[in-house]
C-alpha cells in the first residue's frame, strides 16, 4: 500500500511539516519575537504549531507527542504556563522537555512534534 507524502513550507533546507500515513510531523518550531521572554516565546510557537496543524486538517487535540527544547531549565515554569494555558486538558500529548543550546542565544524555546491528521 503506498501512502502519499505531502509537505508544508519547504525551503532548500527543510520543510515545516510532512503528512504521510495520517501523521502530521512538525519541524523545531521556533519565535520570531528573541526579545520576549520564555513564556512569550513559547506562547508564539505554539501559535505556530496552531496554524500549521490547521492547514492539514488537524489541531492541538490530535497531538501525539511534543519536544520541547528550552535554553535554561530553570524556565521550564515559563514554558509550562504558557502550555498549559494552550493545551486541550483532554488530549495532552507525550512530552519531554530537554535544556540544549539552540540556534540564536536569545532563542529560548524550540519544539519538534507529532500529530494525527
Amino acid at each position: 500500500m503506498s501512502h502519499t507524502i505531502k509537505r508544508w513550507e519547504c525551503d532548500p533546507k527543510l520543510s515545516d511539516m510532512v503528512q504521510h500515513a495520517g501523521i502530521l510531523y512538525l519541524a523545531g518550531q521556533i519565535p520570531e519575537d528573541l526579545a520576549a521572554n520564555t513564556r512569550g516565546q513559547t506562547a508564539e510557537v505554539l501559535d505556530l504549531i496552531d496554524r500549521l496543524l490547521g492547514k492539514a486538517g488537524s489541531d492541538k487535540s490530535k497531538l501525539l507527542s511534543a519536544i520541547i527544547f528550552i535554553s535554561d531549565m530553570r524556565e521550564k515554569p515559563q514554558v509550562d504556563a504558557a502550555w498549559l494555558t494552550w493545551a486541550d486538558p483532554q488530549s495532552v500529548p507525550a512530552r519531554a522537555v530537554v535544556e540544549a543550546r539552540l540556534l540564536n542565544p536569545h532563542t529560548r524555546v524550540e519544539i519538534v512534534c507529532t500529530a494525527a491528521q
